[in-house]
């Protein structure tokens, strides 16, 4: 009988022992998950953190770069994916005689030299289009009845004019660096003798700087449906798609500077004013032209496409921010989600997993979601 007994309470005890290692492993492994998840948002903190810093010094090397030249580094037209093989979207290149061309880069072949020179919008003739609204010229940046159709940015853009990384035949340099930019895009000297003189410019931007790496063929295919409204959702190309549609010697010219997330930065460039009767004029904040990308979606919807809003002054959506109100360039990262909130509603309601809102205000919800972690950095 005590044999039994003891045969029992030994059971007993294994059975215990099961139990608490079982209890263990369950505390175990919800420490485990809440260490992981602390570790991922600390993670997420850092690179946003890297982020903001890159924006700034981007937006540093711009100001370094107008300091030096006497202009800001021009807007580089960024190819099919933002004319969306329209001649409206496209600047002309006149080296080719009449014709519109999709950047990033023109091959000059038929003089006595081959080289390549940048497709930019210029400031001084290509006004309409940085200022954006639609009033009747042939450039513009988005209609009244699409807002969010702002094609005024380049992802490219910074890379050539901040680091100049694009070979000898557009810069006049091999590897980083760059001859003496001009206000038209190109670079002194370039389609030149071999032989001719060049100033030297080292890069403004360190292009090893954390959180702002550079990387060559970089496209992003959201833009396709962006700048092509009802398109988009999950149906989106694949990046070898976006990069079949530029040239052979233009693949080799898509460096871009990536965030710590892995899209690239934007650079947006705008003027103030609204062609009135031959003038430019500036009644509402409206007419400063900001691009949406800076301004809070639910806040911008009230008044983007209402006429009546264009002289109201009235018209409130950037506040106190005399920053931005001043501001000519930005320098734009889309934040941890990847998304600028520019985007079709179709892919941005997509990402977020709902269905497409009727009302443009609920539109507009869905916009600020995206909207909200992006990180900027603008200057005049």
């Amino acid at each position: 009988m005590n044999h039994h007994h003891e045969h029992i309470n030994n059971t007993k005890r294994s059975g215990f022992t099961l139990i608490e290692l079982l209890i263990v492993f369950v505390i175990t492994l919800v420490l485990l998950t809440l260490t992981l998840s602390g570790l991922n948002r600390a993670t997420k903190a850092g690179r946003r953190t890297a982020t903001q810093q890159s924006v700034s010094s981007l937006a540093k090397a711009v100001d370094q770069f107008k300091q030096e030249f006497g202009f800001l580094p021009p807007l580089v037209h960024d190819g099919m994916p933002i004319s969306s093989g329209d001649n409206a979207f496209r600047p002309a290149v006149f080296l080719s005689g009449t014709t519109q061309e999709d950047g990033p880069t023109f091959l000059v072949d038929d003089g006595p030299y081959e080289y390549q020179t940048l497709i930019v919008w210029n400031t001084g003739l290509d006004a309409q289009f940085f200022r954006g609204r639609n009033m009747g010229g042939p450039y513009a940046a988005w209609d009244d009845d699409d807002s969010w159709n702002d094609r005024r940015y380049s992802k490219y853009a910074l890379a050539y004019y901040l680091t100049g990384v694009l070979d000898k035949y557009v810069d006049g340099v091999s590897g980083p660096g760059m001859a003496r930019p001009i206000l038209d895009g190109s670079f002194l000297g370039v389609g030149y003798p071999v032989g001719s003189v060049r100033e030297k410019y080292e890069p403004f931007m360190d292009v090893e700087r954390r959180g702002a790496r550079i990387v060559n063929g970089y496209v992003e295919p959201k833009e396709l449906s962006e700048h092509e409204p009802g398109t988009g959702g999950a149906n989106l190309p694949t990046p070898a798609d976006v990069r079949s549609m530029y040239d052979p010697h233009q693949e080799s010219s898509l460096f871009a500077f990536v965030d710590s997330f892995g899209t690239a930065f934007r650079y947006y460039r705008w003027e103030p004013g609204r062609l009135v009767n031959g003038r430019i004029v500036i009644e509402s904040e409206l007419d400063l032209n900001i691009p949406p990308v800076l301004i809070d979606p639910v806040e911008y919807e009230k008044v983007q496409n209402d006429p009546m809003n264009f002289d109201n002054p009235d018209v409130n959506f950037i506040g106190e921010n005399t920053a931005l109100r001043n501001a000519r360039y930005a320098v734009v990262s889309a934040g941890p989600d990847g998304y600028f909130g520019t985007e079709s509603i179709e892919t941005i309601a997509n990402f977020l997993r709902v269905s497409v809102p009727g009302s443009s205000e609920e539109q507009a919800e869905l916009r600020r979601q995206v909207w909200a972690d992006n990180l900027y950095e603008v200057g005049e």
